[in-house]
């Protein structure tokens, strides 16, 4: 049975319900109206160790009964047909469920592993404790550097490996992550940790923090998943807050706005808005 010492490898994808609406005010400003509005699309957890790691035990597609206006297929890799009933070829089922899947794994104390989940937890709607959180760009990141490095450009260093070239895979970000763990921990091991991050932000520096493409690829950035607004503006509109953790409130788990009836948050109509505070390069 998993327990607090297991590892669970954790991305997410998201698709757009509202577009921003965005107007200019007297000043000639631009002022958001209503900022950009997202529904959790796909959920993927990997086992974190064991004989069958970098396994997935979860990718499951949420059915979502309002209306998509963009499925953010280059950041997502979600597709019409993945999220129609009728279409779909993949595991589809409700946002509860979802939710219940990740409830008990929070529960049994497990800690949740990936790159950049401030931003996954904040659209899901999901509250974690910091001490059931391993987030490799904390874990790659130097403050006196003034930049977080992308899971992209993580991964062709440390690595040697491509990943995102045409569009994301949640299982792909998870088990990414989860080896970058790895290489962490053997840095951490061999006393070259320090060492390490320094050559890692050198050979950023000297490639503008991208990997290295072959003459005949096509040229992808990989951003956040989902994408935060264009505008300063509108970036600074779409911050929400996220509840915080009582203290000695029961699972250790607040959905929604923690008004009661389960934790579970307005599950039939669940949108929430990603706020700024993830970094430019964190997916």
């Amino acid at each position: 049975m998993p327990n607090d010492q297991t590892i669970v490898a954790l991305d997410t994808e998201f698709v757009a319900l509202k577009q921003p609406e965005i107007q200019m005010n007297a000043d000639g400003e631009r002022e958001t109206i209503r900022p950009v509005s997202h529904a959790l699309a796909r959920v993927s957890v990997v086992r974190g160790s064991g004989e069958d790691e970098g396994q997935a035990f979860i990718d499951d597609y949420v059915q979502i009964r309002e209306p998509i206006v963009d499925y953010l297929t280059k950041f997502s890799g979600i597709e019409a047909p993945d999220l129609n009933p009728q279409l779909t070829k993949h595991n589809l089922v409700s946002l509860k469920t979802v939710y219940k899947k990740l409830w008990v794994l929070l529960n049994l104390g497990c800690k949740f592993l990936g790159h950049g989940l401030k931003q996954d937890f904040r659209v899901i709607n999901m509250q974690v404790p910091r001490a059931q959180v391993i987030d490799t760009i904390e874990l790659f990141y130097r403050k006196e550097r003034f930049r977080k490095l992308s899971l992209a450009f993580l991964a062709w260093v440390l690595l040697k490996e491509e990943v995102q070239l045409r569009t994301h895979d949640s299982i792909e970000d998870a088990r990414t992550a989860l080896k970058l763990y790895r290489k962490f921990q053997e840095f951490q091991d061999a006393g070259i940790l320090e060492s390490m991050l320094e050559e890692v932000y050198k050979q950023g520096r000297a490639t503008n923090f991208k990997r290295q493409q072959a003459q005949d690829e096509v040229a992808l950035h990989r951003t956040d998943t989902p994408p935060v607004p264009v505008s300063q503006e509108t970036a600074a509109a779409a911050a929400p807050t996220t509840p915080l953790r009582k203290a000695g409130a029961a699972g250790g788990m607040l959905l929604g706005s923690a008004s009661g009836g389960g934790g579970f948050g307005s599950v039939p109509g669940f949108t929430t808005t990603p706020g700024r505070g993830s970094p430019s390069q964190s997916r």
